[in-house]
C-alpha cells in the first residue's frame, strides 16, 4: 500500500489511503509499523476505504504531532480535512485507545462508530510503564533488531516470549496449539514491529472520562488476555450506556487469530454496517 506524507501544522504525518466506500481510520497499535498487518487490510475487499495513520513516534509520523491523545486527535481532523473526508469509522487498537477515545470525544460530528479492539481505555498499569520505558526506550531500536534477528534462527523461543506477555495462559502450550496460519501471523508481526519514540510516548497516554462519549462504541476483548485486562472491557460496559461488548474467545491479546477469527470479524462488519448510511455516496479511491 503506498505511503503518503503530509505536513500539518504541527508537523510531518504518514498514511495509506485504498479502498472503494465508506471511510475507516485505522490507528494500530504499540509497536506496529506501517508493515504490521492485523488482517485489518482484508477491510478494502469488504467494500471499505482504509485510512491508515502512522501515530506520533512510529514510521515517519513526527512526535511532535501530539505527544497526547487530545492533540493527535487534532492533527487526525487535519489528515481527514485535507483529504476532504467529512465523517469515519474509526478503529483503535490496543495501546491506540486513547486516541481513539479523544478522537471521538473531541470530534464526535466527525466519528460515526468508535471500535476499540484490545484497546486501552483505563491508564497503564505500573508494572507495564516501568518495563516498556526500560525496553523500549531509547534501547528499543537494539532491541527490536536483537528480536529480529533471533527470530530468524529461534522462531519459537522469541514467539514464547512475546505470547508470555499477552496472555494469562501457558504461553508454551498457547504456542503449541497455533495453526500455520496463525504461527505465521505472529512471526509477521513481530517481524515488522519497532517502537521509534512512538511506544514512549504511548506510556504517558491517559484515556478520556469514557461517561463523555457519545458516539456509538464496540469494544472487543478477551478475558485471557495479559496485557489489557477485561476490566477495560467492565468500565466500558459501565459507562457507555450505547456501547456494545463483544468478549472474544480468545487465549490471548491477539483477538485476532484462532477458531474464533471469523465470529470477530463478523461482529465487527454488523456493527459497521449498521451505523453506515448507505443513502451516502461511496467515497471513491
Amino acid at each position: 500500500m503506498k505511503q503518503i506524507l503530509l505536513e500539518t501544522s504541527k508537523g510531518r504525518v504518514e498514511f495509506s489511503y485504498e479502498g472503494n466506500g465508506p471511510v475507516i481510520l485505522l490507528l494500530k497499535g504499540g509497536h506496529c509499523s506501517r508493515d504490521t498487518d492485523l488482517s485489518h487490510r482484508s477491510l478494502i475487499h469488504e467494500g471499505y476505504t482504509l485510512l491508515t495513520v502512522s501515530r506520533p513516534g512510529y514510521d515517519k509520523t513526527d512526535i511532535k504531532t501530539g505527544k497526547k491523545p487530545e492533540d493527535f486527535a487534532d492533527t487526525l481532523i487535519e489528515v481527514l480535512d485535507h483529504l476532504a473526508i467529512p465523517t469515519v469509522h474509526v478503529i483503535a487498537v490496543s495501546a491506540a485507545g486513547p486516541t481513539g477515545l479523544a478522537l471521538a470525544y473531541r470530534y464526535p460530528f466527525r466519528i460515526k462508530t468508535l471500535t476499540l479492539e484490545a484497546a486501552l481505555v483505563t491508564p497503564w498499569e505500573v508494572r507495564f510503564k516501568r518495563k516498556g520505558k526500560l525496553l523500549f526506550g531509547p534501547a528499543g531500536s537494539i532491541v527490536w533488531k536483537g528480536l529480529r534477528g533471533l527470530l530468524k534462527v529461534q522462531p519459537d523461543l522469541v514467539m514464547k516470549l512475546m505470547l508470555k506477555e499477552l496472555t494469562t495462559e501457558d504461553p508454551e502450550k498457547l504456542l503449541s496449539g497455533l495453526s500455520k496460519q496463525d504461527r505465521r501471523f505472529v512471526y509477521d508481526m513481530l517481524a515488522t514491529s519497532q517502537s521509534g519514540k512512538g511506544f514512549s510516548a504511548d506510556l504517558d497516554h491517559d484515556p478520556i472520562d469514557l461517561s463523555k462519549l457519545t458516539v456509538p462504541v464496540l469494544g472487543m476483548y478477551s478475558q485471557k488476555d495479559g496485557s489489557v485486562h477485561y476490566s477495560n472491557a467492565i468500565l466500558l460496559q459501565s459507562l457507555v450506556t450505547h456501547s456494545e461488548i463483544y468478549e472474544v474467545p480468545s487465549d490471548s491479546h491477539l483477538i485476532w487469530i484462532g477458531d474464533h477469527a471469523n465470529e470477530l470479524w463478523r461482529k465487527r462488519l454488523e456493527f459497521l454496517q449498521k451505523h453506515t448510511d448507505v443513502r451516502q455516496p461511496q467515497e471513491t479511491r
